[in-house]
């Protein structure tokens, strides 16, 4: 098993590295998952994550590999119990990532070989969570904690641990991050913007670009 989930996060962590962005979706439904997710594919941004906090979350996994097909990594985001990780796995989700440091949730992913993005936010916390065998660390809430000068900051003392930067960050903050250290950049409202709750996918699209065109200078 420990090999199988070591493969497994080693692929996932070169996906992601290749694209050096995870989207967050998040919303009241997820009835414009779909069509957010195509933009986002059509851009070059091809690690989604649904957060759990959106009714029907679990569901909307499955539309979107659909509709995107096996390039795109689709994931479910704010899970914190191991029964989430669960319904996670019944889902078909690509991945799991979390806000906070569980072992019961970690090992239970481990246990499906699973990648996991577990949320930590202190070097001790970070240090912590990635002994328990994660594919990467999410630094969150990073912005609160200092931004990139503190991701920089860690990373430089934890250089070992690939971080994800999460929480608070705007699209002016990619490059800021990337160059800091970070594996990649998780965003969510300053990248999808209302295009979630119906808006304009227009708009989202022009977004994606940027950020996806930001990114590829670091992949």
């Amino acid at each position: 098993m420990r090999t199988v989930l070591r493969k497994h996060n080693n692929r996932f962590r070169e996906r992601l590295a290749a694209g050096r962005v995870m989207a967050l979706l998040r919303a009241d439904s997820p009835a414009w998952f779909a069509d957010a997710g195509l933009v986002l594919y059509d851009a070059g941004l091809r690690v989604i994550e649904a957060d759990l906090a959106t009714p029907g979350a679990l569901d909307a996994i499955a539309v979107l590999q659909a509709e995107l097909g096996p390039d795109a990594l689709i994931g479910a985001g704010g899970v914190r119990t191991a029964s989430a990780v669960d319904r996670c796995v019944a889902a078909g989700a690509d991945f799991v990532a979390t806000p906070t440091f569980s072992p019961e949730v970690l090992w239970r992913a481990q246990e499906y070989a699973l990648p996991i993005v577990c949320g930590a936010l202190t070097p001790t916390e970070i240090d912590a969570a990635w002994s328990h065998g994660p594919a990467a660390v999410q630094v969150f809430p990073v912005t609160t904690a200092g931004g990139a000068r503190y991701l920089e900051e860690v990373q430089s003392t934890l250089p070992e641990v690939p971080l994800v930067p999460a929480g608070g960050v705007s699209l002016s903050d990619v490059d800021d991050y990337l160059d800091a250290g970070a594996l990649a950049v998780a965003v969510g409202p300053a990248l999808l913007g209302d295009a979630t709750e119906g808006g304009r996918l227009d708009e989202l699209a022009e977004r994606a670009t940027r950020v996806a065109a930001a990114a590829g200078r670091y992949a």
